[in-house]
């Protein structure tokens, strides 16, 4: 890849994971971040980074395997002549999950996966009621994501049970990635019950676009629940 589209690439990626950091969207080091690049190989923020202020040294190349690669690493010269990857560079533990969305939506090109709060505890508690998905309906909000044209749609975010074996939990969304990359309706992100989203894009502004109208339209459902739960016998006839 020419070194400066790789220069270009990795700044764009920056500036998803800074986004996501002011919008305090990834606390302590939580969350990552990857763009796709060509050859299968992938740009992923290494492992236990504050992503406020994460820099090209805290990005390193994998392949669709999620193996890490020696090439193009700026740590040791010598070390990636022989294609060893140095031992401070560790990928993201979920690398395998974004592998797995480059592999099943070809136009996926940037990968955000925020810790909100409101997505973590959302998706925990409707899954402990054995709802496997969000249904985000009526929101303006719902055009900002690509191919929305109305907010006549409903957004369904399967979501799935959080677990530490990356490669259990992987096999358990493939098959659901699938089916919904073949449906009508497009796929745009997913939850992890107690955890978090992951949201893609085919650039970065797009990618920034769906953390920030996904997360506030999370948020809104939350919000819509408890004023429901609120008003539940007290609504009033009020004529206008």
């Amino acid at each position: 890849m020419n070194v400066l589209n790789l220069d270009s690439i990795k700044q764009d990626l920056i500036k998803v994971a800074h986004f996501c950091a002011v919008k305090g969207l990834v606390p302590a080091t939580s969350g990552n971040f990857s763009a796709r690049l060509e050859n299968q190989e992938i740009l992923i923020s290494v492992s236990g980074k504050d992503k406020a202020t994460l820099t090209e040294g805290d990005l390193m190349l994998v392949d669709f395997l999620g193996r890490a690669k020696a090439s193009n690493l700026k740590e040791d010269d010598e070390n990636a002549e022989n294609g060893v990857v140095p031992p401070s560079l560790k990928p993201s533990a979920e690398t395998l999950l974004h592998t797995q969305v480059y592999r099943t939506f070809p136009n996926a090109k940037f990968i955000a996966h925020f810790h909100s709060s409101s997505s973590a505890v959302l998706s925990k508690v409707l899954l402990k009621q054995g709802i496997k998905a969000l249904k985000l309906e009526g929101f303006e909000l719902l055009k900002a994501l690509s191919g929305v044209l109305t907010h006549d749609y409903t957004e369904i975010l399967p979501i799935f049970p959080n677990n530490q074996n990356i490669e259990e939990l992987a096999d358990l969304i493939q098959p659901v990635l699938e089916k919904l990359a073949n449906s009508e309706k497009p796929l745009h992100a997913y939850l992890l019950a107690g955890h978090g989203l992951y949201t893609w894009g085919s650039t970065q502004s797009e990618t920034i676009r769906h953390v920030d109208a996904l997360n506030t339209l999370i948020e809104s459902y939350l919000l819509e629940m408890q004023l429901n739960k609120v008003m539940q016998g007290k609504e009033e006839v009020v004529e206008v």
